[in-house]
């Protein structure tokens, strides 16, 4: 069961009382292979408790576990340590060796990456997850943004189902008409402004008071971190997104991985090659439980009508793509755009079905 939201808050910040006084939470010591402890400290702008949580917290103790202790891993929650629009410079900093980034809020150091907050209607986040993985592993500049940013990526987070909370009674897009909606990306923006909506962009650490005030109407986020940050403790009307999106990477900074020890740097291959099927059990365990606890607190799953369902979908294929593809224009050659773009959609297709993986807001209060 997730934490409940004060318990979740003490938790960050005994977490940053912890780390500020663990030496500073440099990584130091051995190098390749002199001896020694060498410290990782990873900053999570999200609570305990999620797919994404849990994948870090695996990933930071099965390095501590496989070396013998010869790494010692620590994770600080709830953005205690680098809020997210924080991390990035954060690593860099050396103020944190690991953290989850969020490319959202880097649209000029990662225009590339930004492909990931494109909304696509229908698609596997399964199949989203490997197929991004692939995009790294096959278009150059995709994987040479985050070499840039001075990043070793690990991979890339799991995303339960993209969904919409709102804080009063939707049924259908009519009630979007003027709603105040928390979109993290442009091209999510530009459709809901489509439907009629009026995005806002926040970062996540506002997102809770800005809902339980009624600054804004709905957010977007991936179910379970709906109900792991507490957000459908105030909004107990649930609809699917306009279009799986979003996520976040895991990564060491380059100054953290080349410290470690040759023998830890095999272990963090090793645990690479065994990410997607953990990100397969966390999908599937975090989408059941939220959905379990959503329901059981009085929550209202909504569905769009087929013809609402069709206008999502129209808006998505004319409006979305487009802006990722002008903004990374601005810093990218358009034919790489059109590279990323083709081969994001034809490994998608390729991965689709391929695992077990159902998206919860198709069976959820059914």
């Amino acid at each position: 069961m997730f934490v409940a939201r004060k318990s979740r808050i003490m938790i960050g910040l005994a977490g940053a009382s912890l780390a500020l006084s663990a030496c500073g939470g440099v990584a130091g010591g051995s190098g390749s292979g002199g001896g020694g402890t060498v410290e990782i400290r990873a900053t999570n702008l999200l609570p305990p408790n999620g797919a994404q949580s849990d994948m870090i917290q695996w990933f930071m103790d099965e390095l501590g576990s496989r070396t013998d202790g010869e790494v010692k891993t620590e994770v600080v929650y709830g953005g205690a340590l680098l809020a997210g629009t924080d991390t990035l410079p954060g690593m860099k900093q050396g103020r944190a060796e690991a953290g989850n980034v969020v490319p959202a809020y880097f649209p000029a150091e990662l225009p590339l990456n930004n492909v990931n907050m494109v909304p696509i209607a229908g698609a596997d986040q399964s199949a989203r997850l490997r197929a991004l993985q692939d995009l790294n592993d096959d278009v150059e500049a995709f994987a040479d943004e985050f070499a840039a940013q001075d990043l070793v990526l690990i991979g890339f987070l799991p995303n339960a189902s993209s969904t919409v909370a709102f804080n009063k009674e939707v049924s259908s897009l009519a009630d979007l008409k003027g709603a105040k909606v928390r979109a993290p990306s442009q091209p999510q923006s530009v459709v809901y402004e489509e439907l009629g909506a009026e995005p806002v962009f926040m970062p996540s650490e506002e997102v809770y008071e800005a809902i339980e005030r009624g600054i804004v109407d709905g957010v977007t986020y991936p179910m379970d971190t709906q109900v792991a940050n507490g957000i459908t403790d105030v909004a107990d009307y649930m609809a699917p997104d306009v279009g799986q999106n979003g996520g976040s990477i895991f990564a060491l900074s380059k100054a953290a991985y080349d410290e470690l020890p040759d023998d830890a740097k095999d272990v963090v291959e090793e645990l690479k090659g065994e990410w997607y099927a953990k990100t397969d059990e966390m999908l599937a365990k975090y989408e059941s439980q939220a959905c379990e606890e959503f329901t059981a607190n009085g929550g209202t799953i909504v569905r769009w009508s087929d013809e609402d369902a069709a206008t999502i979908a129209d808006a998505v294929d004319r409006l979305a793509d487009e802006v990722w593809a002008s903004e990374a224009e601005k810093s990218v050659d358009a034919s790489v755009v059109d590279e990323v773009w083709t081969t994001y959609n034809s490994a998608l297709e390729e991965h689709t079905g391929e695992t077990e993986y159902t998206d919860v807001m198709t069976t959820c209060g059914q």
